[in-house]
């Protein structure tokens, strides 16, 4: 037989075989039946790997995104509160929320049968059509948080209209309705969720520790608080008054509440408007910064955002003005149109995405150096009066020789993310003059090969000039400084605990709520350090003692800055490592600024310090010490060589 008839033997033959088997099994290969199968996850008799998944696995998949520990609870019903226009918001948590959070609000309450549609999943009054993704003003609009919330809880909804004789009581267990019953209670909603993840204890095992989530509970309880400072919202903790925020006209008597009295009386209010868009708020003045940016709050159209493009157009207008690697205190609100922004980009809904990017990004810049501009920190009194500042600003907006100011500065703001040309200040180049004299000889054991090097003088009051026959040095006097501080502490650690200093008077020092939760589980490290710190009611510290070695520096700070390096610690890491962080941020504090003069004693002890310390070449954060230069190299830049 030849190959090609071999070859169209063989396929008839299997397919005379495939449709005997066919018959055989009696496969039905209809369009319904094959829709009943797929639905089913079943072809032919044969095991699918592809199976539809039950709706309570759905919700509880999709609790995983909604839902990542207590504080997205929390978050989410006091929004469905805010949205429902309560006036009065109180949070009874337990167990940091892991045993119970309890969301009692005044707003308008739900009929039984919005109730029942509510507790499903995409279930929402805030939305109907995609027409209406673009004009959204509510804080929540997907209908996933109750559904979500319940699918992983033991859920109690007790809600109640004004127009309704009897309230309605739901109970939800792993996201099944068991009771829809008549009940008494005040116009409102209560909602209780019990054994958070108790269904699912992967998810339960990933918790931290109580202090850890209680302060992200706080965290987003804050940022709720300065979005809605109309409205009344309290925190309980294992009956304790975490958070008592009251209701008021004014977010700077808000933000004195939440972030303490001492930050609040370095905020000065900023209120700027173009076209469509309107951003105000509040700004630190350069005195008053942070570490890190964590007291950078945005809000748009009421809601919290995350956005780096608002951060870079923050921290480029304050370039100049705010210290280079510090953020000031910020709380600064966006009002838009809402057909100009998109936020339904990011499933808890902390991002946006707006439209004309540029155009807000130049919007920010402006707000902010307006403020700027006129540095109303400069003013005799600190104390702090919004509606006085912003008369102020208003004045100073009426001025002609202020508003060619504010044009010549302002009009680059959306050219460049880099370096802000209105800010650049002139630099002359001076030199001290100073006795050439040769760093002391008698030292001994020197690491940096100081010995012999000739002190030319201090260039802008920050870099020392050292010379020699074959070379120059550049040394930083902040950083060489920084590095010393560092590993005087050190040595203090390996002989024992950092000795401390006692203060003549304790000082007292007021905290936002998550800082001060944080500071009692950590109390114990910052003894190590060399602090000596005590809780003192709800959002109040005392300070008993420092660190002796940083008993020269401002002590607010100092605190501040430390507790916010304990709060950006790696707790999976050993306490002995990260303590070194810590260290090196004191050192900050302990080193001698750039820019302060020195006199010719201070010059020369830095240096014989510095050449005694290990690591002399940099500072504890790896910026370098010193830079040199041979004699051939300079030549080289003259094209001598």
């Amino acid at each position: 037989m030849k190959p090609q008839a071999l070859c169209l033997w063989l396929t008839i033959s299997a397919w005379e075989a495939c449709v005997w088997d066919l018959r055989k099994n009696s496969i039905d290969f209809s369009a319904k039946s094959l829709e009943s199968r797929w639905r089913y996850g079943s072809l032919g008799g044969m095991s699918a790997k592809i199976k539809i998944l039950s709706s309570q696995l759905v919700d509880q998949i999709a609790a995983g995104e909604v839902v990542e520990r207590p504080a997205s609870v929390v978050k989410e019903l006091i929004e469905n509160s805010l949205d429902a226009g309560a006036e009065r918001i109180e949070c009874r948590v337990e167990q940091a929320g892991s045993k119970l959070i309890q969301v009692t609000d005044d707003a308008m309450g739900m009929s039984r049968e919005d109730v029942e549609l509510a507790v499903r999943r995409h279930a929402t009054s805030k939305i109907s059509s995609a027409e209406d993704l673009d004009r959204i003003l509510t804080l929540g609009f997907r209908g996933e948080a109750l559904a979500s919330i319940a699918a992983v809880s033991k859920m109690r909804i007790t809600t109640r209209r004004k127009e309704d004789s009897a309230a309605t009581l739901l109970v939800m267990e792993a996201g099944r309705l068991l009771e829809s019953t008549d009940t008494a209670a005040p116009v409102g909603t209560e909602i209780l969720v019990e054994d958070l993840f108790y269904n699912v204890p992967a998810r339960r095992k990933f918790l931290r520790s109580q202090s850890t989530e209680i302060g992200h509970i706080q965290t987003w309880l804050m940022r709720l608080c300065l979005a809605r400072h109309q409205v009344n919202i309290r925190l309980v903790h294992a009956n304790r008054n975490l958070v008592n925020a009251p209701a008021t006209e004014d977010l700077g008597q808000r933000a004195a509440i939440l972030l303490g009295r001492d930050v609040y009386a370095h905020l000065y209010p900023f209120d700027y408007q173009e076209e469509d868009v309107r951003i105000k708020g509040l700004l630190s003045d350069p005195t008053h910064t942070r570490t890190n940016p964590r007291g950078i709050l945005f809000f748009v159209n009421g809601r919290y955002v995350q956005d780096r493009m608002l951060q870079h157009a923050l921290m480029d207008a304050c370039h100049g003005v705010v210290p280079q690697g510090r953020y000031p205190t910020t709380v600064m609100k966006i009002e838009i149109d809402p057909k100009m922004v998109d936020v339904n980009v990011h499933p808890q809904k902390t991002e946006v995405r707006f439209v004309r990017t540029q155009h807000i990004y130049r919007a920010v810049g402006v707000a902010v150096a307006q403020l700027l501009s006129v540095s109303p920190w400069m003013k005799t009194s600190r104390t702090y009066f919004l509606k006085t500042q912003q008369a102020q600003l208003s004045e100073a907006k009426n001025s002609p020789d202020r508003i060619a100011v504010h044009r010549s500065i302002l009009q680059p703001i959306h050219k460049s993310t880099s370096r802000p040309k209105w800010w650049d200040v002139e630099k002359k180049f001076e030199i001290r003059a100073t006795h050439c004299e040769s760093v002391d000889s008698a030292a001994e054991d020197l690491e940096v090969g100081l010995d012999g090097m000739h002190l030319l003088g201090i260039l802008w009051n920050s870099y020392i000039l050292l010379s020699d026959s074959t070379r120059v040095i550049i040394i930083d006097q902040h950083a060489a400084a920084e590095r010393i501080a560092y590993e005087h502490m050190l040595a203090s650690l390996k002989a024992g605990n950092i000795a401390s200093q006692r203060l003549l008077v304790p000082l007292q020092l007021e905290l936002d709520a998550p800082a001060v939760s944080m500071l009692e589980s950590q109390i114990e490290r910052t003894r190590q350090v060399g602090f000596e710190l005590e809780l003192f009611g709800n959002n109040t510290i005392i300070i008993k003692a420092i660190p002796a070695l940083l008993s020269h520096v401002r002590v607010e700070s100092l605190v501040k800055d430390t507790l916010d390096e304990l709060a950006e610690l790696d707790l999976s890491q050993p306490w002995e490592r990260e303590r070194q962080k810590v260290i090196g941020r004191m050192a900050c504090h302990a080193a001698i600024r750039s820019g302060r003069p020195l006199s010719d004693p201070e010059v020369h002890s830095l240096l014989m310090q510095l050449d005694k310390v290990d690591h002399a070449g940099s500072c504890p954060h790896g910026r370098p010490v010193l830079v040199d230069f041979d004699r051939d190299e300079v030549a080289h830049w003259f094209h001598r060589k």
